[in-house]
């Protein structure tokens, strides 16, 4: 008799902390970062210094989410904001197959242009700014920020991009939301 009320206490307290940490984290936000690398060239046409030539980098891009947690029982994704793997694969989809070992070119750089137009082999990618750190991650936000599918209602959303152009520089793109 005495097991008996001791394992209905046990079963008690177990339901009692299940409910209680259910209605505590289903409401915490939390943010999370997947960390992608890849190596671009790129010049900044009308820089005072040696960046005007070119030259390229190991950037280093840190992808920040914001969501609350899942709390969906006996989900893979459960107590996750969103899995690491499923940024991974996102982001890399877009810096992977566009960007890395590419040559990012301003629009309006037609020296860079005219030498690309005659030359083969390159991974051109023109953009419509000049190739800084800052508008890159800006670039690099606005190209995800719509990839990640909010499945759980849990207000998933991208909230950063912090593009690291060298190991002590970097650049922070932030949701004005």
């Amino acid at each position: 008799m005495i097991k008996v009320i001791e394992l209905k206490k046990v079963f008690f307290i177990e339901v009692f902390l299940y409910i209680y940490l259910y209605y505590c984290i289903k409401d915490i936000k939390m943010k999370i970062v997947k960390i992608v690398q890849w190596d671009m060239g790129h010049r900044v046409l009308n820089h005072r210094s040696v960046c005007k030539g070119i030259h390229g980098h190991r950037y280093k891009a840190e992808i920040c989410l914001e969501g609350e947690l899942i709390v969906d029982s006996g989900l893979s994704e459960e107590g996750m904001v969103i899995d690491f793997s499923d940024i991974k694969k996102i982001a890399q989809k877009f810096i992977q197959n566009k960007l890395d070992h590419g040559f990012m070119v301003w629009d309006q750089d037609d020296e860079l242009l005219d030498f690309f137009k005659h030359s083969k082999g390159h991974k051109l990618v023109i953009v419509p700014f000049t190739p800084t750190a800052e508008n890159i991650a800006a670039y690099i936000f606005q190209k995800l920020k719509n990839e990640f599918s909010d499945k759980f209602k849990t207000g998933l959303h991208l909230h950063s991009v912090k593009l690291w152009e060298t190991p002590s520089s970097y650049a922070l793109y932030e949701n004005n939301n």
